[in-house]
């Protein structure tokens, strides 16, 4: 009896020790209670993290999340270093990395299978009989109704949908990008236009004060040249504020503004694809997304439905006593046969979520292909009508900058007034103005189309 006790005290140990490898328990007689709440008390005031967090705080995360991109190395590249350090991105990649992970777990229910059980302790009160015994099994599922195959499918589906997913954030975030980067030129662009017409305007409506105050001027005329003046005053302020809104904007996905690096619409139109809108709707990695996904649902409704057939394994069991144990030894090889009868309505619940879920991945698919064919093509009558509105723009401008020389000369020889060389450059400005963001517009659109067929990436090699 005593053999037997000591031979499960020194097993008990060994295998409490083996189980324990790696974690060193505290020194009971170096704790200082008091110490520990102070010391706690000190970190809720000061807002300090316990020097023993592992993981990152909350602070500390939110420190990392802005972007920091030098984007006057350039638009391509500053563009494509924004998209890959885009938080969104590397989501979707870490993502994809878990459903990789999916597949190799499904894969390995196909292995074999070792485990080993140790049984240690009083086997029987009444005889006071103690010991130690092994079990090593070996499995493998040799037939499950093709429940391993479904899930792997599944799964499978799930990294396809996966890395339509990565790419489609890609594509989503840097047509964001973009984006913000043409709305940045716009107002910029429109703010030193304001600047420049203001710069002629002001003079001549003070001139024409001057004209006025002599007597040989009329009053109404210099009423109307200044509610002209102040309409563009108010326009400035206008394009200033939403200017600042760009700014943001483009900080949010940069880091900085740009210096000295610009917009290259080149790149971008020479990407559009031309294609049938169909067909590059097909391809879109948004609706490649859904329908993986749906694939991989249907794939979970298969390996569901198997749960009702039986199950067939190899099955090997060796049986080993130590000490005084009273196990016997045994040694089993053979197959496996189990099959569950009775489990409620848990089956049927799992079978109708599993076919529900699949129901509303295909309308998601539908869905999906409607809005991205739908983008295309008012993406594509929107740069048919801009190229139309900014010929038009063009024309008007050049006349209305005819106009202006003519006024000037025939200013000198008192065939004009200054009030109608004031207001020809106030539709000047507005001509330009207006050429400015027909072009803003056409370059969102051609963004848009690159964004939704995902050929974007083609066109900044990211």
């Amino acid at each position: 009896m005593a053999s037997a006790r000591g031979y499960l005290l020194i097993a008990s140990s060994i295998f409490a020790l083996a189980g324990c490898q790696g974690v060193q328990l505290p020194d009971m007689k170096t704790i200082n209670p008091l110490q520990s709440l102070t010391t706690k008390a000190v970190d809720e005031a000061t807002g300090n993290a316990p020097a023993t967090t592992a993981l990152p705080s909350l602070a500390d995360m939110i420190g990392t999340a802005g972007a920091k991109v030098n984007v006057d190395v350039g638009f391509k590249a500053a563009t494509s270093v924004a998209i890959n350090n885009d938080p969104q991105v590397i989501a979707a990649a870490n993502e994809l990395e878990a459903r990789r992970a999916s597949v190799r777990l499904a894969a390995s229910g196909k292995d074999f299978n070792f485990d080993a059980t140790v049984l240690g302790g009083i086997e029987d009160v009444t005889d006071e009989t103690a010991g130690v015994a092994a079990i090593l099994k070996a499995s493998r599922v040799m037939f499950d109704g093709g429940q391993l195959d479904a899930t792997l499918e599944a799964e499978e589906f799930a990294v396809k949908a996966a890395e339509a997913a990565l790419e489609a954030a890609k594509n989503e975030r840097g047509g964001r990008l973009v984006q913000a980067w043409i709305e940045l030129e716009r107002y910029r662009a429109l703010q030193g236009l304001i600047d420049s017409r203001l710069s002629v305007l002001e003079p001549l409506l003070l001139q024409l004060e001057k004209v006025a105050e002599s007597g040989l001027g009329d009053i109404s005329q210099v009423a109307s040249a200044q509610r002209t003046v102040s309409a563009i005053r108010v326009t400035q302020t206008d394009v200033t504020e939403k200017l600042a809104q760009a700014e943001v904007a483009f900080k949010n996905g940069f880091g900085t503004l740009p210096s000295s690096a610009s917009y290259n619409a080149n790149i971008i139109s020479k990407a559009v694809p031309k294609g049938d809108v169909k067909k590059l709707a097909e391809t879109a990695p948004a609706l490649l997304t859904a329908y993986y996904g749906y694939r991989s649902a249907e794939a979970n409704v298969a390996a569901v439905k198997t749960l009702e057939n039986f199950n067939v394994a190899f099955e090997a069991k060796v049986q080993r006593p130590f000490a005084d144990s009273t196990y016997d030894s045994d040694e089993s090889v053979g197959l496996v046969l189990t099959k569950k009868f009775y489990r409620g309505d848990q089956l049927n619940a799992r079978i109708e979520n599993a076919e529900a879920a699949a129901a509303a991945q295909a309308d998601r698919v539908r869905s999906t292909y409607r809005d991205g064919e739908q983008a295309i093509n008012s993406a594509r009558k929107m740069i048919k009508s801009i190229d139309k509105a900014t010929q038009l723009a063009l024309q008007n401008a050049q006349i209305t900058r005819d106009e202006i020389d003519y006024l000037r000369k025939q200013l000198i020889i008192g065939g004009s007034t200054l009030e109608s060389v004031l207001s020809a450059e106030a539709q000047l400005f507005d001509a330009e103005a207006k050429e400015i963001a027909l072009i803003a517009e056409r370059r969102k659109a051609e963004v848009t189309i690159l964004s939704v067929t995902g050929n974007l990436g083609s066109a900044l090699n990211f």
